[in-house]
């Protein structure tokens, strides 16, 4: 294996790790919970000037046709609300 490609699998593993921490992190919060949590990551993101409004909204764009509509259209008020 190259080593380019060892470094590739490291950072995708460590991203999924990174992931599956943060879902277990979150698995078990109530929807009011984690709305506070998303509010309050989006303040710190506005206030470090890293909140992608844009990359947000064509991520769920791209994710439409893999979500029942309902959960669709809840998602994208909520992006709406975090402009």
């Amino acid at each position: 294996m190259k080593i380019s490609n060892f470094n590739n699998q490291v950072k995708k593993d460590k991203s999924q790790e990174d992931m599956m921490g943060k879902y277990n992190e979150l698995k078990d919060l109530s929807e009011d919970d984690l709305t506070r949590k998303l509010f309050e990551e989006t303040s710190r993101q506005k206030q470090e000037g890293t909140f992608d409004y844009e990359k947000l909204s064509s991520t769920l764009d791209s994710l439409k046709g893999y979500l029942p509509e309902e959960n669709y259209k809840k998602m994208k008020s909520i992006l709406e609300n975090l402009k």
